[in-house]
């Protein structure tokens, strides 16, 4: 038997490393693989682990697809109330992401088989949701359904659209054969016919690539050169502040990775995306390309920098955990509009405040985006309750995630970071019995004022919104274990439905306050206790299906009657 190359029995120490690192200790080995890869593949996009994990379909009558990712903009999207935010046009490029991850040790024809006769089906948009359920699991089908639809949007509008396929195995290196490469070819072909663009491409990981992924890490520390030694001023026990003009080619650098792209993780904790070519961002393009008789900051309100650990020597400034919270518009306008030209002496005027206390940069997010058309819901991460369940879940040693990164950049472990969508799924599915809302639109949980406030309220303990995350957190662990194919395909769209029913089959009451939820001992969420939530779903979807024949596995999952129907066989097995 061939001997492991050193690139695997490494891989094989940064996956167990891996696995420590995030607390994944009942995650089976090859899905740990999975997750790994995928960090890998789309680190470039700065995914978080609960984006990774919400893009996994495999599991069964999966097509040959272990996971589906969809980008607009270079943003996830995993619902389709998420597409409220996007206006597209021209300029939208879409790009769709098809990952099969194996922990095997040769890349095989397996897969591409699979896919050859799947793509077309999947994408061909005569098929209804209702055809493509009877050969594939419902988390496939609710991924392609949306990718359609954007797919769609995306063509009426003129935008581009990519397709990317990514296969990783452990295997020492790429090594293929001809029938493999013929296939890939053929898959390449047929995607191209099925979305009508050239835009495809087939990438291979091996041990190999896959360690050259993981060896590449984000720079931390960036270095921004002023055209004069900054203004350098301290406030009290706040912060320290730099105040100085940098000339617009040396902008552009700061902004642009080892790649040539933009640094896109510079912009996470800036409420509002980049919003191409609307008439403010022309005229900065304008002003950018043909105004050279006067200086850019003259017309220019300048950026905003939230910066840690500054470093400062001469003109040269460096910081780390850097987020430019305002002038987002400016900064994509001179990168995609200015050549680079050092020699270019117009600038652009920075602000760079360097603090740590949370309160303070809300404030500062908050004041420098106040005069920008801005819906509230999006500055709802500055909310003091947000402030407060992040303090509350960070003394319980879990950490509340109220902007996207922030802990896994400190390294902290996947299974102990919640976002504020996860938060507020859970809440709503197990405190406020309505996981068909939590399912079928999550965002808008915390874009209306309405569920907001029903979900966030003050007067609620704290406990309790921590205590929903960790019950959704081993629903989702028990989906992940079951080993019955049919049954774990079955229960892809109702992990939020399994969260609702495990306190109450663990504490035998339907009626579950939220005082209990509060107070529950986890001790009682038995193997026995899941392993009846399991039945309890299974059957009842079953009779739910047998007597609303027009349902399937999707559009169940998101209504009240099954919901209602639920509750109604809950009461009847425990008493009110």
């Amino acid at each position: 038997m061939k001997n492991m190359s050193n690139e695997r029995i490494i891989l094989e120490g940064c996956l167990s490393q891996y696995k420590t690192d995030n607390e994944l200790s009942t995650v089976r080995d090859s899905d740990v693989f999975e997750l790994f890869a995928l960090n890998e593949i789309t680190k470039s996009y700065k995914l978080s682990f609960e984006n990774l994990q919400n893009s996994v379909v495999d599991g069964g009558h999966d097509g040959g697809i272990d996971s589906m990712i969809l980008l607009v903009n270079d943003e996830v999207v995993e619902h389709l109330d998420d597409l409220e935010e996007f206006k597209f046009n021209s300029k939208t490029f879409t790009k769709v992401i098809l990952t099969q991850s194996k922990k095997e040790n040769s890349f095989k024809e397996g897969p591409l088989d699979k896919l050859i006769t799947s793509i077309p089906e999947l994408f061909n948009l005569a098929s209804t949701e209702n055809s493509l359920l009877t050969r594939f699991n419902s988390n496939v089908v609710d991924k392609a359904m949306m990718i359609r639809d954007v797919w769609t949007k995306t063509a009426v509008k003129g935008g581009k659209l990519e397709i990317d396929f990514v296969y990783a195995c452990n295997a020492d290196e790429i090594i293929i054969n001809s029938a493999f490469t013929s296939k890939e070819s053929q898959l390449i072909a047929i995607t191209k016919s099925t979305f009508s663009t050239e835009l495809v491409s087939f990438l291979k990981f091996s041990s190999k690539e896959l360690l050259e992924s993981f060896r590449t890490t984000l720079l931390d520390r960036i270095t921004l050169e002023f055209k004069e030694q900054p203004l350098s001023t301290s406030f009290s026990i706040h912060g320290i502040g730099y105040v100085g003009m940098v000339k617009l080619g040396k902008y552009k650098a700061f902004l642009t990775s080892e790649s040539g792209e933009i640094r896109d993780d510079l912009f996470e904790s800036n409420i509002r995306h980049f919003q191409g070519s609307v008439d403010v961002n022309k005229k900065i393009s304008q002003s950018i390309e043909t105004t050279f008789n006067r200086d850019f900051w003259w017309l220019n309100n300048g950026i905003t920098i939230i910066a840690e650990a500054p470093n400062q020597i001469g003109t040269n400034l460096s910081l780390e955990n850097i987020q430019i919270v305002n002038g987002l518009q400016t900064s994509y306008s001179i990168y995609n509009s200015h050549d680079g030209d050092l020699t270019d002496e117009r600038s652009v005027l920075v602000k760079v405040i360097i603090t740590d206390d949370k309160e303070t940069i809300d404030n500062i997010i908050a004041s420098t985006n106040s005069q920008n058309p801005v819906s509230a819901t999006l500055l709802r991460a500055t909310d003091s309750i947000q402030r407060n369940i992040e303090l509350y879940f960070f003394t319980a040693g879990y950490f509340y995630d109220r902007r996207k990164n922030y802990y896994k950049n400190q390294g902290k472990p996947a299974s102990r970071i919640f976002s504020i969508q996860f938060t507020a799924q859970s809440i709503r599915a197990i405190a406020d019995s309505d996981p068909h809302s939590a399912r079928a639109k999550p965002t808008s949980l915390i874009k209306e004022d309405r569920t907001y406030n029903e979900i966030f309220n003050s007067t609620r303990n704290f406990k309790g919104y921590l205590n929903c995350c960790l019950i959704q957190k081993r629903a989702n662990d028990l989906w992940l274990s079951i080993e019955v194919p049919e049954t774990k395909r079955e229960l892809g769209n109702f992990k939020l439905h399994v969260a609702w029913a495990l306190p109450r089959f663990a504490l035998t009451s339907r009626n579950l306050t939220f005082e209990q939820i509060c107070s529950i001992n986890f001790d009682l969420v038995t193997d026995e206790v899941c392993n009846q939530v399991i039945e309890f779903l299974t059957e009842n979807i079953a009779s739910f299906l047998k007597l609303n024949t027009s349902s399937n596995l999707i559009n169940m999952a998101k209504s009240s009657s099954f919901t209602d129907h639920l509750k109604s066989e809950m009461n009847r097995k425990f008493s009110l």
